[in-house]
């Protein structure tokens, strides 16, 4: 019987479980049984662990398969050492978007640093109309003219700037962004105060998810949109609800998140819930 457990980042929470072989349209319909917060477990997403080589799939709490996720990294970290999948502090991780490097600093409390890798501004991954470059870009959105930066870090992220006593609403003008033509494949949107050149506060309306806690990825780009924008500098503290992430840019513009993650539950999830999902 499928097993699941439930972890955490900064409180952006996902379900995990190991691949027993599930094929795609079973875990699509898993991730969106199971995710579901009223009639499911409840989480952002659900990750699917296999070793040999140590492979993270990750999908949405609607379904949709996501590249990567950085929140959902550092929660695979501690699962596959709790399960003994991994030995030591120094390990490699697959994903969607290449293979991403883990260094573990301290167990309890739990403490990882990954390298996402590089930024971009342009290219094909991104998926946006005529392969624009967006750039201080202004969006009509209802009545506002929003200046938005998009940027590769491991899936596509959106960047606003607001102040702090801007009173948009997130979630409306958030998912408005994500749903805009110009995204042909949709977006993520994170909305950036900067507090000072070494401390940001990040809200993120995620692609498949909708508002979440914290993005990893997302606090990411927004960083290095930061930075290109000399806004901050290399080594950003990103204040997010429940937690803080520690964003660096290496001097060759590699991007180092680190964070915590902590376990919240382990269970197996009802029959009648699990014929739902397609499962024996």
């Amino acid at each position: 019987m499928l097993t699941v457990s439930k972890y955490h980042g900064c409180g952006n929470d996902f379900l995990l479980t190991e691949d027993a072989c599930y094929d795609e349209a079973q875990k699509r319909h898993m991730s969106a049984v199971l995710c579901d917060r009223h009639t499911g477990i409840g989480a952002d997403g659900m990750i699917f662990v296999r070793s040999n080589p140590l492979t993270m799939e990750i999908y949405n709490s609607d379904g949709s398969f996501a590249p990567m996720c950085g929140n959902g990294i550092r929660c695979f970290a501690k699962y596959v050492l709790e399960k003994k999948l991994v030995y030591g502090n120094d390990f490699e991780v697959q994903t969607a978007v290449g293979i991403k490097q883990l260094h573990v600093h301290n167990k309890d409390p739990f403490y990882v640093s990954v390298n996402m890798g590089k930024a971009c501004f342009q290219c094909e991954q991104m998926q946006i109309r005529n392969h624009q470059l967006i750039k201080d870009y202004p969006l009509q959105i209802q009545d506002h003219t929003l200046l938005i930066t998009s940027v590769f870090m491991t899936t596509l992220h959106t960047v606003i700037f607001v102040e702090k006593n801007d009173c948009c609403s997130f979630a409306e003008i958030g998912a408005a962004v994500h749903t805009h033509p110009l995204f042909l494949a949709k977006t993520n949107v994170d909305f950036v105060e900067i507090i000072d050149k070494r401390n940001i506060r990040v809200t993120t309306y995620e692609r498949g998810a909708g508002m979440t806690l914290a993005c990893g990825s997302g606090c990411c780009a927004a960083v290095w949109v930061a930075w290109m924008a000399n806004k901050v500098e290399r080594d950003v503290n990103v204040h997010l609800k429940k937690g803080a992430l520690r964003i660096q840019i290496s001097e060759d513009e590699q991007l180092i998140m680190s964070g915590g993650a902590d376990k919240i539950m382990e269970a197996k999830p009802a029959k009648a819930l699990l014929d739902q999902s397609c499962c024996e």
